[in-house]
């Protein structure tokens, strides 16, 4: 039990952990994406305003005398005077070259210039740049060079805070931190959900299993309701829980039968040779080795029925060739007479039969072995076989006492005997009509019986596998 509970605990642990990994990949994948997109805009945005500020300082110098100092110090602040309706996070700054600068920050930039040259807004390179400002923080800066007849007089730099944009940023971490507990959160819940749905049939399964092992084949995992591999798994297990009962009972009734049945004739044999060592008549010997040796021939053939049996539940009974019918029943008609002194009547077809020839003889014979036990010297057995398009129809009948109603339906069964006395004193064993029944159930045909008590009995046997003779063709 204790195996089960871990096999299901795991599977499901499992299972949820893989929706909860696979949903934390997705939900990173979208953060980093949007995090990656968002910061890209706003910085673009930010890009954009610089470099609108940069075309309007060209449009308002366009034309203007920037060659001396005093000049471009003038259009400096002209420029940063027409500047009241921007944001006030902008800083601009005209670095004149030899002169002052000229900003509409001047405390920002007075803290960075006595912090020293090598860094911050005025040291930023040519084009757009990051820096650091004590005072405003992160800043993104765009310095262009002011030139003035070809020659560089100055350079304006123009910085925008990038404080949107780290605010944004920070939001957007502290939103998908948020969204992404909350998707694991119930990524777990419907992941144990899911995983519990689909172990369900797994741990039904699981516990046929146990139940198997334990020794009872009879359960089933039966129907899991579901529509996929899992469905497919549960019926392929029960098939092969049916197949194992069924060859655990084979094997079961083998035992019981085979201790039943010989049990009794080895108890005679060996009765039978303590009384011949005992023997001291030499005739006496001589019959009694005679009457040992009959019993032990029986007891051969009771052990070959058994196996043949054995075998027809294992599915390796017959070996189906062509047979030419017309040699098969003319070597039958020959061996008739062998079985004893009957009034035997064969009639035969010609064509071909796909079938075991020696599985076919054996229920043939079986038949007719089992006719001339319930019959006496001169009564009649007949045999008859006719086509009924590609199926072989053939039927043994005798004129011998008939079956009662009440064992038609048993006569199949192995060891089952209509008359327990008159079988045994003739040799029978009871597994010849169930031997017949397997030969012919293994060549995909039927075999049943009629009778009517006081005029005798007929079996009926149909096989498939039947081709007519070729027009023209000689019979051999």
């Amino acid at each position: 039990m204790a195996r089960r509970v871990r096999f299901a605990g795991g599977l499901r642990a499992e299972l949820a952990l893989a929706i909860a990994l696979v949903t934390a990949i997705a939900v990173g994948a979208s953060f980093l994406a949007l995090y990656s997109g968002t910061s890209s805009r706003l910085r673009a945005q930010v890009d954009a305003q610089l470099r609108t500020q940069a075309a309007e300082w060209r449009q308002a110098t366009a034309g203007a005398d920037l060659s001396t100092p005093q000049a471009l110090e003038a259009a400096a602040r002209r420029f940063i005077a027409a500047q009241r309706y921007h944001a006030e996070a902008l800083i601009i700054a005209a670095q004149i070259n030899g002169g002052r600068t000229i900003t509409n920050s001047s405390d920002v930039l007075a803290r960075e210039e006595r912090q020293g040259e090598g860094s911050g807004l005025l040291h930023a390179p040519a084009g757009l740049s990051n820096t650091t400002l004590a005072e405003a923080g992160h800043m993104r800066v765009l310095s262009l060079p002011i030139a003035s007849a070809g020659r560089a007089v100055g350079t304006l730099r123009l910085a925008d805070p990038l404080a949107p944009v780290d605010q944004a940023q920070s939001s957007l971490r502290r939103t998908f931190a948020v969204v992404g507990v909350l998707a694991l959160v119930l990524a777990v819940a419907v992941g144990i959900g899911i995983a519990t749905v689909i172990a369900a049939p797994l741990r039904r399964m699981a516990r046929v299993a146990a139940a198997a092992e334990g020794g009872d084949l009879s359960v089933r995992a039966g129907t899991v309701g579901a529509r996929d591999e899992v469905r497919v798994l549960a019926l392929a297990f029960d098939h092969m829980l049916e197949r194992l009962e069924r060859a655990f009972t084979r094997q079961r009734d083998f035992v019981s039968d085979a201790s039943h049945e010989l049990r009794t004739p080895l108890s005679v044999a060996r009765a039978q040779v303590e009384l011949l060592d005992r023997e001291t008549d030499e005739a006496r010997r001589h019959e009694g080795t005679v009457t040992l040796l009959r019993r032990l021939d029986a007891l051969d053939r009771l052990v070959g029925d058994m196996l043949t049996l054995a075998s027809a539940e294992g599915g390796q009974l017959v070996e189906p060739r062509p047979i030419d019918l017309g040699g098969f029943f003319e070597d039958l008609r020959r061996d008739l007479p062998l079985f004893g002194e009957r009034d035997f009547r064969l009639e035969a077809i010609d064509g071909t039969l796909i079938a075991d020839a020696d599985r076919l003889t054996q229920v043939l014979r079986n038949l007719v072995r089992n006719a001339v036990a319930h019959t006496e010297p001169g009564d009649w057995i007949a045999m008859s076989a006719r086509a009924d398009a590609d199926r072989l129809q053939i039927a043994v009948s005798d004129s011998g006492p008939g079956i009662p109603a009440d064992h038609l339906e048993q006569i199949f069964e192995r060891f089952h005997r209509v008359d327990q006395s008159r079988s045994r004193d003739r040799g029978g064993s009871g597994l010849g009509l169930a031997i017949a029944r397997a030969i012919v159930e293994a060549h995909g045909g039927s075999i049943r019986a009629q009778s009517a008590p006081g005029h005798g009995a007929t079996f009926r046997i149909e096989l498939p596998g039947y081709s007519p003779p070729r027009p023209g063709a000689v019979r051999a």
